[in-house]
């Protein structure tokens, strides 16, 4: 039987939180009609032999392992091997409510029956951020999203089709960051609305800050503005401008923040180590994140310099 809706979750060398992903979407409230597709991208860890043993066990389960080949390569994979007449993003660090996946049906059947048949839209679930494993279902929800981001793939479903007949994800963006937001402006230029829906709602592990993982947050910054970038070169708009924050005003507000750039992710090194030692993680995480944004802004400038 053709499944309603296909949940996309794509992986890459994460088994473990992996796992926790899929025992929340294949134990799902309702027997609504669903697959769970896992596009593995290349992984070389212990996920296809844990895929291998949940595919015994569930048959709603399906496997597509490919090459790596990043981001939008391995979503564009999704996109051709899912059979649901709905396709719904998940990321593989992302914990479901129990009711998510009769959630996003419901919310699509409500829009269709007030807006008609013939109109499109996409339901953006809610995200709710965790650093600790252990209490990800126990968290309270928030009164308001926190976050208003257009078309995040962290929790958001379509029509597989309307994913076709836009093209999919661009390939171009080889490297961290706005391959997302990208296509979701051209569903907007189409005039595909979005639903919000509190009730599918998932819970997005961030690991508490550590100042040993500065050099990777460090590189995901760098790359997310060498790919801000490129996404500017495609679509350069003032709603584009505000997203990657290429407007003098977040350039005087970064250099404010870092003191035009004094501080760094070098010397700011031990103030964060003392701030995690004193258990103040939290804090020196949020103060890592505004320097480590300068990083993203230098970069991005860079990059349209064509350097």
């Amino acid at each position: 039987m053709t499944p309603k809706l296909s949940v996309v979750v794509t992986t890459y060398n994460r088994a473990v939180i992996l796992a926790k992903c899929l025992d929340a979407l294949l134990h799902q409230e309702g027997e609504p009609s669903y697959e769970v597709l896992v596009v593995d991208d290349g992984s070389t860890d212990e996920t296809p032999a844990m895929l291998a043993g949940l595919m015994t066990e569930h048959a709603r389960l399906r496997v597509h392992r490919q090459p790596n080949g990043g981001r939008a390569s391995a979503r564009n994979a999704g996109i051709r091997e899912a059979r649901g007449e709905y396709l719904c993003y998940v990321d593989s660090d992302v914990f479901v409510a129990p009711a998510f996946v009769k959630a996003h049906l419901e919310a699509h059947a409500a829009f269709h029956a007030s807006a008609g048949a013939e109109r499109n839209c996409f339901v953006q679930g809610l995200s709710v951020n965790i650093d600790d494993l252990e209490d990800a279902f126990r968290v309270a929800i928030p009164p308001f999203d926190p976050s208003r981001a257009f078309f995040d793939t962290k929790n958001v479903s379509l029509r597989r089709a309307l994913l076709h007949d836009v093209g999919g994800f661009d390939t171009g963006f080889i490297e961290y960051g706005w391959e997302d937001l990208e296509l979701g402006l051209r569903l907007k230029d189409r005039g595909v609305a979005i639903v919000r829906s509190r009730a599918a709602h998932g819970y997005h592990f961030h690991p508490a800050f550590s100042v040993a993982d500065l050099p990777k947050l460090r590189r995901i910054e760098e790359e997310r503005g060498r790919m801000a970038a490129r996404f500017y070169r495609m679509r350069p708009t003032w709603e584009v401008r505000l997203m990657i924050q290429l407007t003098p005003l977040h350039d005087g507000l970064n250099a404010i923040a870092t003191w035009g750039g004094l501080l760094d992710e070098t010397n700011m090194r031990g103030i964060f180590a003392w701030l995690e030692r004193r258990g103040k993680a939290w804090w020196a995480g949020q103060w890592a994140q505004i320097i480590l944004n300068r990083y993203n802004v230098k970069e991005l400038h860079r990059a349209l310099r064509g350097g």
